[in-house]
């Protein structure tokens, strides 16, 4: 069977999604072609840079702008239209890429993407099956268009409002989860990790995600938790933030908390550091979420823009998978949190009940019944 994935840059989690799809199709069906194609890029540099960047200072510079405009074009209403018609305005130019590989099924895992082949579709220019993978706890209707196959949601909850609010028809609503890659779901060892990283296995662990965060305040964060009396081993990953990188090296110096901090650049095995923590200090991206219920890892979410990001917390909260932490008060939040081991065990048992650990190869299979291949 041929698979086409288009996947986005706007976040790594669409990408992610994708990636880790690919690789689970290629593990359970050797024969199958698989291709992962950036939709937006394929469109054109120009339009990919707009979508993009435009996403990033929005959500960014003017979180409360961009809020506004998520909840506003979650209806349909003028402004909903205006953003679905100049999608599938752009759907000739995905044509190229399609009629290339020939897939006899494509995955969509971005919201303009699904409106643009929805419109190759409608037109009979596509005969492939088609999936929009919703990658977030909590859907949009910018991902709801007509001639879609299959929706591929989340969790149970997703399906509901697709069918109540956005009239999707229930034959078409899979709640199969978010591909994770293997790794964060094969547990690892933690003894063998720690001695490999030169952590102690024996101590509480929280992980620190600080690439995404102001400077300031999550260097004042640290500092908090580090200082603190309790015995605890803090991993901060900056990502690829070489200022942010080089500051936490001084601070971590000035404040003699070398002995109890592992302090990582942009790291290829992050599964390694969740296996080995007790609570991850995160953004709540959606794959971020989802590898983290793949861990079992309770989380503290540190901030989140409106709208997916701000539905994902929404969701983890209600199902006490998470907390919201204030920038002032986080420290002493996540340190109460670290003091009731039951609370935070069951919040461990409530990710592991989230988790989809067989999303990928379940989306594959989905892929496979509705091209006719199934065996």
């Amino acid at each position: 069977m041929r698979i086409l994935i288009f996947s986005a840059s706007t976040g790594g989690g669409h990408k992610r999604a994708a990636a880790a799809l690919k690789e689970k199709i290629n593990a359970v069906s050797p024969d199958s072609v698989v291709s992962v194609v950036d939709g937006l890029r394929s469109i054109g540099r120009v339009y990919d840079k707009t979508v993009c960047k435009g996403y990033y200072i929005m959500a960014t510079k003017t979180p409360k702008v961009y809020g506004k405009f998520y909840k506003v074009t979650d209806k349909k209403n003028a402004a909903y239209k205006a953003v679905m018609r100049s999608n599938a305005m752009m759907s000739e130019k995905l044509l190229e890429k399609i009629d290339e590989f020939q897939p006899d099924v494509i995955i969509m895992c971005h919201a303009f993407i699904s409106a643009m082949v929805s419109r190759l579709k409608r037109k009979g220019q596509i005969s492939a099956k088609v999936i929009s993978l919703i990658t977030d706890y909590d859907s949009h209707r910018t991902y709801i268009s007509p001639n879609i196959d299959a929706f591929v949601v989340a969790e149970p909850q997703m399906a509901a409002k697709l069918h109540e609010e956005y009239g999707v028809d229930e034959s078409k609503i899979y709640p199969l989860g978010i591909p994770t890659f293997d790794s964060f779901i094969q547990e690892g060892k933690k003894d063998e990790i720690c001695a490999r990283e030169g952590l102690d296995p024996d101590k509480t662990t929280v992980l620190l995600m600080a690439g995404s965060f102001g400077v300031t305040g999550v260097l004042r964060f640290y500092e908090q938790l580090a200082k603190s009396k309790s015995d605890l081993q803090l991993i901060v990953i900056t990502g690829r933030n070489e200022k942010l990188y080089e500051k936490f090296k001084r601070h971590i110096e000035e404040l003699g908390t070398e002995k109890n901090t592992k302090l990582l650049f942009f790291v290829d095995n992050v599964q390694d550091y969740m296996h080995v923590s007790d609570l991850i200090v995160t953004k709540p991206g959606g794959l971020t979420v989802t590898e983290s219920l793949a861990c079992a890892l309770p989380m503290a979410i540190y901030s989140a823009y409106p709208g997916q990001e701000l539905d994902n917390v929404k969701f983890l909260i209600s199902q006490n998978a998470a907390i919201l932490i204030d920038k002032e008060l986080g420290a002493n939040q996540i340190l109460g949190l670290l003091n009731s081991p039951g609370t935070l065990l069951d919040m461990k048992e409530n990710c592991k009940r989230l988790a989809r650990p067989n999303a990928a190869e379940d989306i594959y299979k989905l892929a496979l019944k509705l091209s006719g291949k199934m065996m």
